[in-house]
């Protein structure tokens, strides 16, 4: 797996139009590379959204007047989708609730922040509460219980304060070959050595999965969860 990091390439002009932030999005897809585009309106924000049509690569932040946009890869995509099955099958064998919205757009215009994950889950009480709901309110509906980064290239704690702001409880992050579960504490994350949604998940356990995800077969791979999953229940 690679340990690549590009930080952001950061674009600063008078005024970011949406016609400008469309040359960079297909930058950003054409050359594989983050880019962070200021100051753009919340209004250009809403457009970009709004002229995408459906899709989720690259994926947008927004926060206090800057744009990111952040293009997708292979492994990136790969890890997601590992993460994604290890969450769906220990919560069946552990009986839990949970629904997932992958890269699904969560604003708030009251504090003008948007954001979208490379996945988020929503658990118990708070799942319930989700049941049906296709778009997020930001004024009424919690945020996710727990949002998954993977940094393959770029550093997502540029993205945390979007994340502090929003509420998010917890984060699962791929970051420098390993794993990481991340806390909300007073407002800025720190590392936790189990999840909080998911209290008998510690880190080196989904280093652990993911690693053997490129080795073994899909069916074999999702035995070995469930296994462990009843192993410690």
């Amino acid at each position: 797996m690679s340990a690549v990091l590009d930080l952001p390439r950061i674009i600063e002009k008078r005024n970011v139009a949406l016609s400008s932030v469309k040359k960079f999005v297909a930058l950003a897809l054409e050359e594989e590379i983050p880019i962070t585009l200021l100051p753009v309106s919340w209004e250009t924000y809403e457009e970009i959204l709004t002229e995408r049509n459906g899709t989720h690569n690259p994926r947008f932040f927004y926060h206090d007047g800057k744009l990111l946009i952040m293009p997708t890869s292979l492994e990136h995509e790969a890890i997601i989708y590992f993460l994604e099955l290890f969450i769906n099958f220990v919560t069946v064998e552990w009986q839990i609730n949970c629904t997932g919205f992958r890269s699904a757009t969560f604003q708030r215009e009251d504090i003008e922040d948007g954001f979208e994950p490379d996945s988020c889950f929503y658990f118990g009480e708070n799942e319930a509460k989700m049941l049906g709901k296709k778009r997020f309110d930001g004024l009424q509906d919690p945020p996710p219980d727990l949002v998954i980064e993977v940094d393959i290239t770029s550093l997502s704690d540029v993205r945390f304060e979007t994340f502090a702001l929003f509420g998010v409880p917890e984060i699962w992050r791929f970051y420098d070959e390993k794993m990481q579960i991340l806390k909300l504490e007073k407002g800025k994350y720190e590392i936790a050595e189990k999840s909080l949604a998911l209290p008998l998940v510690v880190a080196e356990k989904l280093t652990e999965f993911i690693y053997e995800s490129v080795n073994i077969n899909r069916l074999e791979w999702i035995g070995k969860v469930r296994d462990w999953a009843k192993s410690v229940k």
